[in-house]
């Protein structure tokens, strides 16, 4: 029996939980949760404000941040009681595969854009003359 893909059926009666979905890595339980309108960016006063992301970067559950990053409701910027970012528990905790989910989630803008100042003219910069 693979136990990796255990998948939520009719017969469980337990509601399905976003936060548990991020401590536990569950995917199918993630799914679920959006399914039932739970968000990504509910903080938890339980878990000192935290969102599932914070939990998920922190218990390395790298399979749900895969997934969640994709839903409209994934926002890696949210503070928790200690204003940090999800991506500061991924590196407290050396989550490197979670931090670069996180990372490539958060600068994603600037991918697509020409961020660089290309200086191979040797041009003076008119800010620096």
């Amino acid at each position: 029996m693979n136990t990796d893909a255990i998948v939520k059926t009719k017969e469980d009666n337990n509601p399905p939980n976003i936060f548990n979905a991020a401590q536990n890595n569950d995917v199918a339980e993630l799914l679920a949760a959006l399914a039932d309108g739970q968000r990504l960016d509910e903080q938890s006063a339980m878990f000192l404000m935290m969102t599932p992301v914070h939990v998920a970067a922190g218990r390395h559950s790298n399979e749900f941040l895969g997934a969640a990053s994709q839903h409209e409701s994934f926002n890696p910027w949210l503070r928790d009681d200690n204003m940090r970012v999800a991506i500061d528990h991924a590196t407290a905790t050396n989550n490197v595969r979670g931090h670069g989910i996180l990372h490539e989630t958060m600068y994603a803008v600037l991918d697509d854009q020409d961020h660089s100042i290309d200086y191979s003219d040797n041009e003076p910069s008119p800010f620096f003359p």
